[in-house]
């Protein structure tokens, strides 16, 4: 693939790097054909920063997702929102058994957890314990095996969401007990503006994304240096985006830049509407070093799910085909929103989002199979009721075909539920064991 990615020096000194032909004065840029691993690792230590360019990443994630289990949290509680899910092998007791999977989630009266073997079926639903009663929003870093950190929202604070005091941190040992939180505290910093200014960040509902950096160098102006860096949820009190801080322990942050890294404000796409907002998301990172973002958004927080890359973490790029899932009519589609994703066993990445009917709060999973090839299907027959245009299977993409089969959902797998339509609208059916057509 040919690219024209234009690199910036985000250093007050004179750069000379592998891959880089000359050298790069402080805050210049310079156009470069593709990203080496020596770019890449300079972009990672803060010496470069990536503005703009190159196309994006082929076969974009999602391309297609299969929905086996579609419905797999709340068990009890009331509701299951703003969901974090944890893999580590063992990683997670659960009060009588180390666990493989752990579950964070709002339940309409504060947290709750429940824990799996397979990130599908869960048990043992619980209150967390040892934070503010109504905390919610909640965001996870596996610092070690024995030290799990959250941080969340607290909307009870005085002044929500104006106070910066509203978003609070604690620690648990997950090998001893996944749901029992320690060191319970409110952070400081200048996140938020607070006072009746409407500024983008005058106030926050709380975090949106937390990466954790073991071996910090901490220089000032590069956040990834930092031991945190944090993607929270800026409000100006009625519009939402997403501001970046950074902190060396979790408790003062200090704001990078003076605007959001990513709002429905910039760069507006059809599916924002006026007034597009930018929420809740999850990051991950391919292979050639670009990351890949999943966020709520749309004319609401809560009104679908698009998608964004970047190579620095601070410049995103949407993706034109946005909203990858968008709210609308049918089952549990009143809301679509606050994606995350976790590594499964096999490589391939579980997705979870919330959405919600007149009276309930569900979270759904699904499975990314095919993170590199184009599949799109769309299938015949209006299970849900919803309108929906009767169509013929259609296969189309790249690959060989046994790529393309076993991107496919198989029913007699037990792929039931999938989204027909993945970048037009978030229409669910349920595939009933019609065959599949061939084009």
């Amino acid at each position: 693939m040919t690219m024209s990615i234009t690199i910036q020096s985000n250093t007050d000194t004179v750069l000379e790097l592998p891959g880089l032909v000359g050298t790069l004065g402080p805050g210049k840029t310079v156009t470069v054909p593709a990203m080496t691993e020596d770019l890449v690792r300079a972009v990672d230590l803060g010496l470069l920063l990536v503005p703009s360019g190159a196309e994006p990443p082929p076969g974009l994630p999602p391309v297609l997702f299969e929905h086996r289990y579609p419905h797999v949290l709340p068990l009890s509680a009331d509701r299951a929102y703003y969901v974090r899910v944890l893999r580590a092998p063992g990683g997670f007791h659960d009060g009588t058994r180390p666990r493989d999977f752990v579950a964070y989630y709002g339940d309409g009266d504060g947290m709750s957890c429940a824990f799996s073997d397979d990130g599908l079926a869960w048990d043992n639903e619980k209150k967390v314990s040892g934070i503010a009663e109504s905390g919610y929003h909640v965001v996870c870093a596996l610092e070690t095996p024995d030290r799990l950190r959250i941080l969340y929202w607290d909307p009870d604070v005085p002044d929500q969401p104006y106070n910066m005091a509203g978003l609070r941190t604690a620690v648990c040992n997950p090998k001893t007990d996944a749901a029992a939180f320690t060191e319970d505290a409110a952070c400081t910093g200048n996140l938020v503006t607070g006072g009746g200014d409407p500024a983008w960040n005058r106030g926050h509902y709380g975090p949106s994304f937390l990466w954790y950096n073991p071996e910090p160098t901490s220089i000032p102006g590069r956040p990834f240096t930092w031991r945190y860096a944090l993607l929270f949820i800026a409000t100006t009190g009625g519009n939402d985006s997403l501001g970046l801080g950074y902190s060396d322990d979790a408790l003062d942050w200090r704001l990078y830049g003076d605007g959001p890294v990513l709002s429905g404000l910039v760069d507006t796409q059809p599916w924002e509407g006026d007034n597009g907002y930018v929420s809740a998301a999850h990051v991950e990172r391919l292979a050639d070093g670009r990351w890949w973002m999943l966020y709520s958004g749309g004319p609401a927080g809560n009104a679908g799910i698009g998608y964004a890359w970047s190579w620095d973490r601070i410049h995103w790029t949407k993706a034109s085909f946005n909203p990858v899932f968008r709210s609308g009519d049918g089952p549990f589609l009143e809301r679509c929103y606050t994606p995350t994703l976790v590594q499964d066993v096999d490589g391939s990445l579980l997705l979870y989002r919330s959405g919600r009917d007149d009276s309930s709060y569900r979270t759904f999973v699904s499975r990314l199979r095919a993170q590199t090839l184009d599949w799109q299907d769309l299938l015949a027959a209006d299970h849900l009721g919803q309108g929906l245009a009767p169509r013929s299977a259609v296969r189309r993409g790249r690959g060989s075909e046994a790529e393309r089969d076993a991107a496919i959902p198989n029913p007699a797998l037990g792929d039931e539920w999938f989204n027909t339509d993945l970048s037009g609208g978030g229409k669910w059916e349920k595939f009933t064991g019609t065959d599949w057509k061939r084009t």
